[in-house]
């Protein structure tokens, strides 16, 4: 199963991390993966802002709050055996993988590549607006 991972930095190594999400799946320790490519890259970028953004799943929007420019990020493209990774609630966007990654393709991603999926809004009652409505 061809799947991707997205980081603000560039790894020799893909290691299982402490989640902080939003519900069990999301809270666990995991490689976290999905089948979107554009979600991978989306995130890799996004994570130089620290708190400033939040996704639109569908149809895979960065939305950041502020005047906030994000950096480069990279994605990495593996390829695990199916029964080897956990499905999570939001279907084709989320997979938790248990071990270390060492295999992969990487891709160096440019927020500019990327500019028809990003949105900028001025502050968080705006954000709740559109993701709301969007």
């Amino acid at each position: 199963m061809k799947l991707y991972h997205g980081s603000p930095r560039k790894l020799k190594i893909i290691s299982p991390q402490q989640a902080k999400g939003l519900d069990e799946f999301q809270n666990k320790k995991a490689v976290f993966l999905t089948k979107k490519f554009t979600q991978a890259a989306l995130y890799s970028i996004s994570k130089s802002l620290k708190s400033k953004t939040q996704f639109a799943l569908p149809p895979e929007k960065l939305i950041i709050v502020g005047n906030f420019k994000p950096s480069k990020g990279y994605v990495y493209e593996v390829n695990i055996n199916a029964k080897d990774v956990q499905k999570g609630n939001l279907g084709d966007y989320e997979f938790g993988y248990n071990k270390e990654i060492k295999k992969f393709k990487i891709y160096e991603i440019n927020p500019n590549d990327f500019k028809d999926k990003i949105r900028y809004v001025n502050n968080k009652k705006e954000l709740m607006r559109v993701l709301k409505y969007e």
